[in-house]
């Protein structure tokens, strides 16, 4: 899996067959407040994979509550982690897969993006990549699937808004990551509509 370059947010032509030709890979998806009573409530993640077959995404905001010393003992086989690297592994999405990591080291990268955000999976660069002490190092489990059209389909219906994968955003505390993706997609709404660039922040989005 691969995270594409982000230079500008894709707009949508209004159908999902015509919207699935514009590749989403490397944005991230910030869920609609509408949305609840589902996985993806207040859920922002980053998409891995957009083809004619499927979406693939990460979702980056639902830490895991384990215990996670048996896998890091397992990913650096023994050797001690670094303390800088969080301890705590997310919940990626509801389908089953390798862990991987989301980080800002590019010599260690298995695929990433032109904004410093990048991603690997291979069990030997899991482990240099911890050694490495990156300032910026997430482990993952699981994904999450869109079928052909289903998110195109969600993004017009308003489920999701679209936002580049910058690392502010990607590596931000999981716990207010959603409202700061909120907020700047209302930042973007203000701009275009009256040339001003920042919007006030409204505390109970926190």
């Amino acid at each position: 899996m691969g995270v594409e370059s982000v230079n500008r947010i894709p707009k949508s032509s209004g159908t999902p067959d015509e919207s699935r030709r514009i590749s989403l890979a490397g944005y991230l998806l910030v869920a609609a407040p509408g949305i609840q009573d589902s996985v993806f409530s207040r859920s922002v993640c980053i998409i891995v994979e957009h083809s004619e077959a499927q979406t693939i995404g990460i979702m980056l905001n639902r830490r895991l509550a384990m215990d996670t010393n048996a896998l890091w003992e397992q990913l650096l086989e023994g050797e001690a982690k670094p303390s800088n690297i969080d301890s705590h592994v997310n919940f990626g999405g509801p389908q089953n897969g390798p862990v991987l990591a989301i980080h800002d080291n590019q010599l260690l990268a298995e695929g990433g993006n032109s904004q410093g955000v990048y991603l690997s999976a291979q069990s030997e660069t899991l482990k240099k990549l911890a050694l490495a002490t990156p300032e910026h190092c997430r482990l993952f489990i699981g994904h999450a699937v869109w079928k052909v059209s289903q998110l195109e389909t969600e993004i017009i219906n308003g489920d999701w808004h679209i936002l580049p994968a910058v690392p502010e955003l990607v590596f931000a505390d999981e716990y207010t990551m959603w409202a700061r993706g909120i907020q700047a997609v209302g930042n973007g709404i203000i701009q275009a509509a009256t040339g001003v660039s920042r919007l006030m922040v409204q505390p109970l989005l926190n």
